[in-house]
C-alpha cells in the first residue's frame, strides 16, 4: 500500500477522515499478480486430484484445465510442460521426507529413532494423502517421471538410511536384518492408507481415517518393528507392547 505523503498530513482533519473512509483499491499490477497466483493454485489443486486419480501417463492436461476452470493455454503459460506441473505438485513432499530421513543416524538410539521415523512417515501421509498416493504410484512404476534432482535426493536419503541400519546391526543395536527390506516394509506399510483407502474403508467401516486411526497405525507398526528388530525388546515383548 502506498505510504501517505507529507502533503496529506497537512490537510484538515475533515479531509483526512474523508480520505480514510474512501475505499482503497489495489494497483492494477497487484491485482494482476493476485489473479495469476489464484489461477496457478487452481491448476495445482486440480492437477493434484487428477494425478492421484489417474497417474501421470493417463492424466490429460485438458482434464486438469477443465477441473481448474481455466483455459488449457493457462496451464502451459504457468508450468510450460506436464512434467513441470507434476514436479510442482509433488514438491511439498520433499522437505518432510528429508526431515523424516534425518532421524535415522548412526549415533541415535534405534528404538526412539525408528519410532520417530515411523511417526514422521505416517504424518506425511496424514498431511499430504493425495500427494503421497501420487508418489507411491510413481515409485511403483520406476520413478520414470520424477525430475533427476528428485531421484538423486531420494536415492541419497535411502543410502543414508541403509548406512544407519547397517551401522546399528554391526554394533549389535538391532538384529542382523537386511536394511533394504526393512525400509521397503516401512515405506509400504506407511503408504497403505492413501493407496488402499477402499480396502481400509471396507475393513473399518469409515471412509477416511481419523487422526486417532493414524496414531494407532504408527503405534502398531512401531511395536512390530521394535519387537522384531531391537534385541532388547524382542526378548521382552511386554516392553515392546508398552510403547
Amino acid at each position: 500500500m502506498p505510504r501517505p505523503s507529507s502533503i496529506t498530513l497537512s490537510l484538515p482533519p475533515q479531509a483526512l477522515e474523508a480520505d480514510s473512509a474512501a475505499p482503497r483499491t489495489d494497483p492494477p499490477a497487484r491485482q494482476e499478480r493476485r489473479s495469476r497466483l489464484r489461477h496457478r493454485q487452481l491448476i495445482l489443486d486440480a492437477a493434484r486430484n487428477e494425478f492421484a486419480a489417474k497417474g501421470f501417463s493417463a492424466c490429460q492436461t485438458l482434464d486438469i484445465a477443465q477441473r481448474a476452470g481455466v483455459p488449457k493455454a493457462n496451464l502451459y503459460y504457468y508450468f510450460h510442460t506436464k512434467e513441470n506441473l507434476y514436479a510442482e505438485v509433488l514438491q511439498p513432499l520433499l522437505e518432510p521426507l528429508h526431515q523424516a530421513s534425518q532421524v535415522l543416524h548412526e549415533d541415535a538410539d534405534p528404538a526412539p529413532a525408528l519410532s520417530a521415523y515411523i511417526e514422521a512417515r505416517i504424518q506425511i501421509v496424514a498431511d499430504f494423502p493425495l500427494r503421497s498416493k501420487i508418489l507411491c504410484s510413481e515409485l511403483l512404476h520406476g520413478a520414470q517421471h520424477l525430475p533427476a534432482a528428485w531421484r538423486a535426493h531420494l536415492e541419497a536419503q535411502n543410502r543414508s538410511e541403509m548406512a544407519c541400519l547397517r551401522s546399528w546391526a554391526a554394533r549389535g543395536l538391532i538384529r542382523a536384518i537386511t536394511p533394504e527390506h526393512l525400509l521397503l516394509f516401512l515405506g509400504a506399510a506407511t503408504q497403505t492408507y492413501p493407496t488402499l483407502g477402499w480396502q481400509i474403508a471396507l475393513m473399518s467401516g469409515v471412509a477416511q481415517p481419523s487422526s486417532r486411526d493414524l496414531q494407532n497405525v504408527a503405534r502398531t507398526l512401531t511395536r512390530m518393528v521394535l519387537a522384531g528388530a531391537v534385541p532388547a525388546l524382542a526378548n521382552n515383548p511386554a516392553q515392546a507392547l508398552a510403547i
